[in-house]
């Protein structure tokens, strides 16, 4: 066998022609990659905007669904208020008057009824 390779048999067209297939392959692949790669990253970019918009369009709606919700919310809270206000206020008045009838009747009530 160390024949063959000292006079230059068969082994080293064997060594000679895996040297030009590395080669040889590995231009191809640039070739390739470089004719590929324009489209390849157009199609990126292409996605990556098209995702961004997809994530832009559903925080905007989300936003807007949230804040109805905090708006209904607000409204209701803000009518509950209204409500309490009103029914402190109608108690009030009532204790106003009732007070106020307290004092006409012990006005009109005489000295010796008091004691």
């Amino acid at each position: 066998m160390n024949e063959r390779l000292e006079n230059g048999g068969s082994g080293g067209s064997l060594t000679h022609g895996l040297l030009i297939g590395l080669i040889a392959g590995g231009a191809i692949g640039a070739a390739i990659a470089l004719a590929l790669a324009p489209r390849l990253r157009a199609e990126l970019s292409q996605r990556v905007r098209t995702s961004a918009g997809d994530v832009s369009h559903a925080a905007s709606q989300s936003y807007r669904e949230a804040s109805a919700r905090v708006a209904g919310v607000v409204d209701s809270v803000t009518a509950r208020g209204q409500a309490v206000r009103d029914e402190v206020a109608d108690a009030v008045g009532r204790g106003a008057r009732e007070v106020e009838q307290f004092a006409v009747a012990s006005k009109t009530v005489g000295p010796s009824r008091r004691a």
